[in-house]
C-alpha cells in the first residue's frame, strides 16, 4: 500500500506532545496535513484516505486519554493505518495508549504502531524539564520511520495485531484539583477562552474560570500573551512535592510495532 501524507492530529496543552508528534511525522519524510484538536470549537480540517498514515496523540492525564479526544474523533472517518502516541509527564502512561486504541478503532483506523515518550510535567514543570530532548526526538523519528514501512508493506486484507500495554477497564480518572488563575495582568483579549479545551473559559470574562469544568490541559497558560494565567502557587508546590516522589525524569519511552 503507497502512503502518500501524513495526518497529524494532536491534542496539546503546552506543546511538547505536538513537538513528539512532528517528529514522528518528520520521520516518515512525508508531506504533513496538521490538525490542532484541542481548542472545542476545532474542525476536522480533511478526512484521510487509504493512502494516509495518521498520527493521533495525546498528554496522558492521571493514566487515561482526555476526555475531550472522543468528542474531536467523532468527527473523522478514519481510514488506513494509525500510530498512537502518549506523551506523560515522566510518572506513568496507564491506560492511555489502550484508550487511544480504541478511540482509534471506534473511529475507522487501523492501529500499526504505537509510543510512549517523556516530556516535560505540565503542571510541575521542573519536572523532566528537559524532555523532549534531541534523544527523544530521535526516537520519534526512527518510529515514524518504521511506521511508514510497516504501512507500506500492509497487504489490503491484512490485520495486524499491536500488541500495547494498558488495563481495560481504563483506570478511574482522578483529575488534578489545581486550576489557573489570571492575574492582574489579563487585558482581556480572550485568546485564552478562545483556545480552551472544554469551554471553561467565558469569552465574555476570560478572567473567569470555571472549575467544575476546567481539565487543567494548561493550553490557556501556554498561549497567554501576558502571561497572566498561571496556577496558584501553593498548588504548584504541593504537586510538585508530591509528583517528585514517583517521577523518574530519566525513564525511558517505549515503542511498539504490529506484527
Amino acid at each position: 500500500m503507497k502512503i502518500e501524507q501524513v495526518q497529524m492530529i494532536c491534542f496539546s496543552g503546552t506543546g511538547t506532545t505536538r513537538a513528539v508528534a512532528q517528529a514522528v511525522a518528520q520521520g516518515t519524510g512525508l508531506p504533513v496535513k496538521e490538525w490542532d484538536c484541542l481548542p472545542q470549537r476545532a474542525n476536522a480540517p480533511f478526512q484521510p484516505d487509504e493512502h494516509t498514515l495518521t498520527i493521533l496523540a495525546v498528554p496522558s492525564f492521571g493514566g487515561r486519554a482526555p476526555a475531550p479526544m472522543a468528542q474531536r474523533l467523532e468527527q473523522m472517518k478514519g481510514c488506513g493505518p494509525v500510530v498512537l502516541l502518549s506523551v506523560y509527564g515522566a510518572r506513568a502512561s496507564e491506560d492511555t495508549l489502550v484508550e487511544l486504541y480504541d478511540l482509534a478503532e471506534k473511529t475507522g483506523y487501523q492501529p500499526i504502531a504505537a509510543g510512549e515518550f517523556v516530556a516535560r510535567h505540565s503542571i510541575a514543570t521542573r519536572i523532566a524539564a528537559h524532555r523532549p530532548s534531541e534523544d527523544d526526538l530521535a526516537q520519534a523519528r526512527e518510529l515514524g520511520k518504521q511506521a511508514l514501512e510497516l504501512a507500506e508493506g500492509l497487504a489490503p486484507e491484512a490485520r495486524p495485531v499491536l500488541e500495547i500495554p494498558g488495563n481495560r477497564p481504563y483506570k478511574k480518572f482522578g483529575g488534578s484539583a489545581a486550576r489557573p488563575l489570571a492575574s492582574d495582568a489579563c487585558v482581556e483579549c480572550g485568546r485564552c477562552a478562545d483556545q480552551c479545551a472544554v469551554g471553561a473559559i467565558p469569552a465574555e470574562n476570560p478572567r473567569e474560570t470555571d472549575h467544575t469544568v476546567c481539565i487543567t490541559c494548561m493550553r490557556c497558560v501556554a498561549v497567554c500573551p501576558m502571561q497572566a494565567r498561571s496556577l496558584p502557587a501553593a498548588a504548584q508546590a504541593a504537586t510538585l512535592e508530591k509528583l517528585s516522589k514517583i517521577c523518574d525524569e530519566n525513564r525511558a519511552n517505549q515503542t511498539w510495532l504490529a506484527c
